[in-house]
């Protein structure tokens, strides 16, 4: 809803676009589930090294969260759950001292713990580089022309999301088609350093 208030869309208006885009996500999300599992079976059955050309991080993290409340024996040491409990309470307190005692115009200071927790949750470098050189890009582009980044920065973030998650679906397909699976048979190793096939 907040993203619908910046650009002026109605509440209602909002309501219906997040019912249609639910209901065709619903079978959306299958089918793309076995487009992936099809390009990488790994995701079902992961290899002994545990390499996988489509790993899903935030799902081993989430899993391993629910084998260790599942687990009558905890298989994570005692100090992951002090530190767990530990950095709660200091969001909790962050929080409570933001709202209370620090002038808005000094929020921007205060730490967001949502992002400090997604690098917890994902822990490959590549979110966390993109999310930095993003964050400069934004600062950067604010300060140097104001309007122009208010008309187009939300936009054009929301493309670059939406172009990664597209170019997965391709290159889920490309696999399929058994195009870059090795980068001899069909794939290129154009754009990949010192021209050694990357993908």
């Amino acid at each position: 809803l907040k993203t619908g208030h910046l650009i002026g869309a109605k509440p209602k208006v909002q309501f219906v676009a997040q019912l249609v885009g639910s209901t065709v996500a619903s079978f959306l999300t299958v089918g793309l589930f076995v487009l992936f599992t099809k390009a990488s079976p790994c995701i079902l059955y992961p290899p002994e090294d545990g390499q996988c050309s489509y790993g899903a991080p935030s799902v081993s993290a989430w899993a391993a969260v629910a084998t260790a409340v599942t687990s009558p024996k905890l298989p994570i040491p005692p100090s992951s759950g002090y530190t767990a409990i530990g950095l709660s309470i200091l969001a909790a307190i962050c929080v409570v001292v933001k709202h209370l005692w620090i002038p808005r115009k000094y929020w921007h200071l205060v730490p967001n713990w949502n992002a400090i927790g997604l690098g917890f949750v994902v822990p490959q470098v590549y979110y966390s580089v993109a999310m930095g050189f993003g964050s400069v890009f934004h600062y950067l582009w604010e300060i140097r022309n104001p309007a122009q980044f208010d008309m187009y920065a939300f936009p054009l973030a929301a493309g670059l999301l939406a172009g990664e998650g597209l170019g997965g679906v391709v290159q889920a397909l490309l696999t399929i088609a058994g195009v870059g699976g090795d980068g001899i048979t069909r794939g290129t190793s154009v754009g990949c350093p010192g021209f050694e096939f990357c993908g």
